[in-house]
């Protein structure tokens, strides 16, 4: 242990009281401009207190003037309340008439970033419930209400609110809330936490810096998400209770002749692991059932997920030979053959053979696949076969992202040395 000399002064801390506490913790606040970083001249303060955080700008760019001015607005706060120090010290941010709202703020994004349609409408979506679920705008079930007009005046409503009023601190008690609410069911609360990361990571997406650059608009400082933490989420580990072959067998003796639409989206599940929209719009034309391949592939009707979901998806021979099957006959373009009408464009999910997957949702329940989403289990269960047959690095690999349902049937082919079958049906 270090000495202490007598001649030594005693170490204290300073006070918040005194002007040199504040001058360590004086901050320049930064901006885009033309793509390029640009820091402010004039110092700032961000202040804490009772759970409250909020930033000032203090219109100097003396350090020891700024210092004073942060230690005065601190006492302001203690004595007054943060209202009174807003009024004084920051008017600039104290919510104003001429402030945007959250309307304004979407309506700009929605023309100013590269967002897809059917993206922006989701993101909005969620920060408009969050938002909602703040500010207690609550009408039951208006929000759903497309066709009496519940929902045009519960949106008038949220969209009226003025972004400078939406701050972390809301964001944050917003999301401990919407945890709490859940149930005591450790299931049901895990599922909360999901739900909420997945509400404000998708919201605080409309703040990229990539387009806020391009709006022309005051913005809070700060903004609406800034310093809320995200947990990673971590999906729950699938554990199999499917019997493949067996379910197999029945839809080959119940679906294939009854219901062939329901079966072939059976195969395409369950057999290649694609996605509902992959399956929704995809077109005999994609399928190759000489050389057992399907290509997975944007159309006018359909998009990807992302730009890594094209790929070649190479298939079993005998699976191949069932599309072989039951192509025979087709009159539509389309695999799953459905009445309903095609549309492009829509800024929102849209599947034209929603009544063949609620036909097969019926069927896998009643086969014992009760998950909220059969379809996505069959895909699941496709994963779990890989990673049960050719080990998990290749299971990994092909069910993760599209592009690599190629490189891991070549692994299959190879580690195996035949052409074995993906289910030994």
């Amino acid at each position: 242990m270090a000495k202490i000399e007598a001649s030594d002064p005693p170490q204290r801390q300073v006070a918040k009281t005194h002007r040199d506490y504040w001058r360590d913790r004086l901050e320049r606040h930064c901006y885009t401009h033309d793509g390029k970083l640009v820091e402010v001249n004039e110092w700032s303060i961000r202040i804490q207190y009772l759970g409250r955080r909020k930033s000032f700008a203090l219109g100097t760019n003396n350090k020891d003037v700024a210092a004073v001015k942060a230690r005065d607005i601190y006492l302001t706060i203690v004595a007054k309340g943060w209202d009174a120090a807003e009024a004084s010290f920051n008017p600039e941010m104290v919510v104003r008439k001429d402030d945007p709202t959250l309307g304004d703020f979407l309506h700009a994004v929605e023309q100013k970033s590269e967002l897809k349609p059917k993206t922006f409408r989701n993101y909005a979506g969620y920060f408009r419930r969050i938002v909602a679920d703040i500010f207690g705008i609550d009408e039951g079930k208006a929000r759903y209400a497309y066709r009496d007009g519940s929902r045009a005046n519960w949106l008038e409503k949220v969209d009226a609110v003025k972004l400078s009023a939406i701050t972390p601190d809301h964001i944050t008690d917003w999301k401990v809330k919407y945890i709490k609410n859940a149930s005591s069911n450790p299931l049901d609360r895990q599922s909360a936490v999901r739900s909420a990361n997945s509400y404000v990571r998708c919201a605080r997406s409309l703040f990229s810096k990539k387009w806020l650059s391009r709006l022309d608009m005051r913005l809070p400082d700060p903004l609406p998400f800034h310093g809320v933490k995200v947990e990673k989420n971590r999906a729950p580990r699938y554990n199999s209770t499917i019997d493949a072959k067996t379910l197999f067998e029945d839809a080959r003796k119940e679906l294939s002749k009854k219901d062939r639409a329901a079966y072939l989206v059976f195969l395409l599940a369950l057999g290649a692991g694609l996605r509902k929209a992959e399956i929704d719009g995809l077109e005999w034309g994609h399928v190759n059932v000489d050389k057992a391949v399907i290509f997975v592939e944007p159309t006018e009707f359909r998009g990807l997920k992302n730009e890594e979901s094209a790929a070649a998806v190479e298939i079993d021979p005998e699976l191949a030979n069932e599309f072989s099957v039951c192509r025979r006959g087709s009159k539509s373009r389309f695999v799953i053959q459905s009445d309903a009408p095609l549309r492009s464009g829509l800024d929102r999910q849209y599947y034209r053979a929603e009544a063949v997957f609620t036909r097969l949702y019926a069927w896998l329940r009643s086969k014992g696949v009760k998950a909220a989403k059969p379809l996505h289990t069959l895909r699941k269960e496709f994963g779990s076969i890989i990673n049960s047959h050719y080990g998990l690095y290749a299971a990994i690999r092909r069910y993760a992202t599209q592009t690599s349902r190629q490189r891991a049937a070549t692994i299959r082919i190879t580690n195996v040395g035949s052409r074995s079958h993906l289910v030994k049906y």
